[in-house]
C-alpha cells in the first residue's frame, strides 16, 4: 500500500510540475501568442472578403519548421553527447551523462516552449503567405518606376546593378551568389529559428521570436501591400516601359544557357504562378530583412557569431541586387525595418518580463 501511495504522490508531483511548466511557458510567450492570434483574427476575415480564392499553404508552412527543428534537435543531441563524453569525460550511458543531457539539451520547460512555437508559428506563416499571394488584389504594382528612379538618385545617377557588375559580374561569383541566395538564406533563417526556439537565451530568444512575427506583419504584409512592386526582373513586364535591367537579365540568361541558374528558374516559376494567383512582392526585401533578424539575435547571443554571420548578410544584400530580385532600396528598407522592429520588440519583451517578474529566466 505504501508503495502505491508513494507512486500516486510521485505521479501527482509530475502532473503538477507539467502544469507549472505549461503555465510558465504561456506566461513567457504571451506577446508571441497574442500577436499570432491577433494576426489570425484580423487576417482571416480580410482574406475571406476578397473576390477570389486565396491559397493558404498550411501543409508546407508546417513541414519546413517542424522538419528543420527535428533535424536540429538530433544534430545538437549528437554534438552535445560527444562533447560531454570526449571533452568533459562523462562515462557513456552513465546517470551523470543523461542528467546533463536533460539539463542542457532540452529542459522540460523549453520542451513545452518549443512545442508551442511549432504549433503557432507555421499557422502564422501560412496566413502570411496567403496575404503575400494576394498583394495585387489589394494594391496593383505601382511603385517600380519610383523605386528604380530612387535607386538611381541614391547611387549618383547609376543603377546599383551597374555599380556591382564590374565587381561580381563573373560567372563563378554569380553562380556562388545564386546558390547562397537560395540555399544559404534558407539554412540561415531556419537553423537560426530552430536554434533560438530550442536553445536561445532569454530575453534574446523572446525578442527574436516577436521580431520575426512583427517583421512579417509590418514589413512583409502591410509594407508589401502599401508599396506593391514586382522588382527589377519583372520591370519591363509590369511597367511596359524601356527596361534598364535588360542587360543584367541578358547576362544571367547567358549563364543560364550554359548551366541553369536557380534565380532564373524560380523567377519564371513565380511569374507563372503570379499570372494565376499572385505572389510577387519586392518592397521591402524580406530575404534581407529576416537575415538581419537572425544576425541581430546571433550578435546579441555571441559577439563572435555576429561577426561570422556579417559576411553572409552582406552576400544576401548584394545578391538581392545582382540577381535582379530587388531594387537596392528594397534591401535597405529590409535592414532598416528589421532594426526598428528589433528595437521595438526588445522594449515590449523587456516590459513584459519586468511586469510578469520573469527576470529570473534571463540566463536560462
Amino acid at each position: 500500500m505504501t508503495s502505491r501511495v508513494v507512486g500516486a504522490e510521485s505521479a501527482i508531483g509530475v502532473a503538477r510540475a507539467s502544469v507549472g511548466h505549461l503555465q510558465r511557458t504561456l506566461l513567457e510567450h504571451a506577446p508571441f501568442v497574442v500577436v499570432v492570434l491577433a494576426y489570425g483574427a484580423v487576417g482571416l476575415p480580410i482574406l475571406g472578403s476578397l473576390d477570389r480564392d486565396v491559397v493558404i499553404p498550411l501543409a508546407a508552412a508546417y513541414r519546413i519548421p517542424v522538419l528543420v527543428t527535428v533535424v536540429y534537435l538530433l544534430v545538437s543531441l549528437l554534438g552535445l553527447t560527444l562533447w560531454l563524453v570526449f571533452v568533459q569525460g562523462r562515462a557513456p550511458l552513465s546517470a551523470r551523462l543523461f542528467s546533463d543531457l536533460k539539463a542542457y539539451w532540452l529542459p522540460p520547460g523549453r520542451f513545452v516552449a518549443t512545442l508551442l512555437v511549432l504549433v503557432l508559428l507555421p499557422a502564422f506563416l501560412g496566413l502570411m503567405l496567403g496575404f503575400r499571394t494576394a498583394i495585387t488584389s489589394f494594391q496593383p504594382f505601382g511603385w517600380d518606376v519610383a523605386f528604380m528612379e530612387l535607386d538611381r538618385w541614391m547611387h549618383l545617377g547609376r543603377h546599383p546593378w551597374e555599380l556591382l557588375q564590374p565587381l561580381v559580374g563573373r560567372p563563378g561569383i554569380t553562380r556562388f551568389m545564386d546558390g547562397f541566395y537560395v540555399y544559404g538564406w534558407f539554412v540561415l533563417l531556419w537553423v537560426g529559428m530552430a536554434w533560438q526556439t530550442v536553445h536561445g537565451r532569454e530575453p534574446v530568444r523572446s525578442q527574436f521570436l516577436l521580431t520575426f512575427l512583427l517583421t512579417w506583419i509590418i514589413l512583409g504584409t502591410i509594407g508589401a501591400i502599401a508599396f506593391s512592386s514586382a522588382g527589377p526582373v519583372y520591370y519591363g513586364r509590369v511597367t511596359e516601359m524601356a527596361d534598364p535591367y535588360g542587360p543584367l537579365m541578358a547576362y544571367m540568361a547567358g549563364l543560364d544557357g550554359e548551366s541553369p541558374l536557380r534565380a532564373l528558374a524560380i523567377q519564371e516559376r513565380l511569374w507563372s504562378r503570379y499570372t494565376e494567383w499572385g505572389g510577387i512582392t519586392a518592397m521591402p526585401s524580406m530575404h534581407v530583412g529576416q537575415a538581419t533578424v537572425v544576425f541581430l539575435a546571433a550578435a546579441r547571443t555571441y559577439r563572435w557569431l555576429g561577426w561570422l554571420l556579417a559576411p553572409a548578410l552582406l552576400l544576401i544584400l548584394l545578391g538581392s541586387v545582382h540577381l535582379g530580385w530587388h531594387y537596392a532600396v528594397d534591401s535597405y528598407a529590409g535592414i532598416l525595418g528589421a532594426l526598428v522592429v528589433w528595437w521595438l520588440s526588445g522594449g515590449v519583451v523587456g516590459w513584459w518580463r519586468h511586469t510578469m517578474d520573469l527576470e529570473g529566466e534571463a540566463e536560462r
